[in-house]
């Protein structure tokens, strides 16, 4: 049986990292309150301890108690995975509303959530999207954009795939790129907002 212990014993123990780049654009999009959805068909529980232990591990490295006054609860960031049910014991019973797989993912699943109303998304125009699979360029389905820029990352078969990326991406990166490039994307779109209320 698995308990709520064994899943984050399992997160602390495995070796999941972060693409380089990670700290500094959660930053920037918390320090612009940019609603930042992280949509998943694995295991919210997870996706939510691997952030913990991020934001843990970097804190530490800063010798302070929180990241840039940031932590993986945000209030700008919203997980859309399968999150499990527990028993009074924490030994997983099930899974919480919808499943969400590759055929699903997308914002649709926010309508009518606490997420959607908080952050006006049907106020939100304009959508950076960020995916690592074909079905991914779908993920922004059920918002009402003017704009969406869709970023690829292509980790692997880079030769076999990249013609199929380029055709469903504005922008692909390769071989686990950085995510410095996206921070950068942000920051002049930011400026660029910034002269225009000018």
């Amino acid at each position: 049986k698995l308990t709520k212990d064994q899943v984050e014993q399992a997160v602390a123990l495995g070796s999941l990292s972060f693409r380089h780049g990670f700290h500094p654009l959660f930053k920037l999009l918390n320090d612009q309150q940019v609603p930042t959805l992280i949509f998943s068909a694995g295991l919210y529980d997870v996706i939510h301890a691997a952030l913990e232990r991020e934001f843990t591990v970097e804190s530490k490295r800063n010798g302070s108690s929180t990241v840039n006054n940031q932590t993986s609860t945000s209030s700008n960031v919203h997980v859309v995975s399968n999150m499990m049910r527990f028993d009074t014991q924490g030994v997983i019973e099930g899974f919480e509303g919808k499943l969400i797989h590759s055929l699903n993912k997308n914002a649709r699943v926010l309508l009518d959530s606490p997420f959607w109303e908080e952050c006006q998304l049907e106020k939100r125009r304009n959508v950076l999207l960020l995916g690592d699979s074909p079905g991914d360029t779908r993920m922004a389905e059920g918002l009402n954009a003017d704009e969406i820029i869709r970023v690829g990352f292509l980790n692997v078969h880079v030769d076999e795939k990249l013609d199929e990326y380029l055709d469903l991406y504005d922008v692909v990166f390769t071989h686990d790129a950085s995510l410095v490039p996206v921070q950068m994307l942000i920051e002049q779109m930011t400026v660029s907002s910034k002269a225009k209320k000018k």
